[in-house]
């Protein structure tokens, strides 16, 4: 490749990398981070070795940032996997178990409010009296099942 196609392709390398990793900033997504990340890699690959070929740098761009992309893919998605096993947002029947509180009122037949935290939950459980302290075993629909503590 000739000595001015060579420095002409490096610079539009160049620019490109810089212009999507500007948008990437403008319209954040992670997605143009890798593709203008590549471009700059494939900028330093041709001012290294200027006897490749447009084509072939092309490919190789391609190639890397379709890598990169699928890397971080990868690693975001595994990331993003263990993060929601451990939170219990929105999942009521995590947050709750094993959580201890009061009991406020309670009917016949088992069934009453206890006090959590700050707030006040729909109750079942045997043999309850007010006042009493209680342990969440499970969750079914709004309704917490709870076992007295015995001290």
């Amino acid at each position: 490749m000739s000595e001015w196609l060579t420095a002409w392709t490096l610079w539009h390398w160049l620019v490109l990398g810089f212009v999507l990793l500007i948008a990437e900033v403008i319209a954040p997504g992670v997605f143009l981070l890798w593709w203008g990340l590549a471009a700059l890699v494939t900028a330093i690959i041709q001012f290294l070795f200027p006897a490749f070929s447009l084509v072939g740098l092309a490919i190789f761009y391609g190639v890397l940032a379709c890598i990169l992309s699928l890397v971080w893919w990868k690693y975001q998605y595994n990331k993003d996997c263990q993060d929601q096993a451990k939170t219990s947002l929105n999942q009521r029947d995590h947050a709750m178990l094993g959580k201890q509180g009061t009991v406020q009122e309670i009917a016949v037949n088992g069934i009453g409010r206890g006090a959590f935290d700050d707030t006040t939950w729909r109750i079942q459980g045997e043999h309850l009296a007010v006042n009493d302290l209680v342990k969440v075993v499970r969750v079914e629909g709004i309704t917490l099942i709870v076992e007295k503590v015995t001290e």
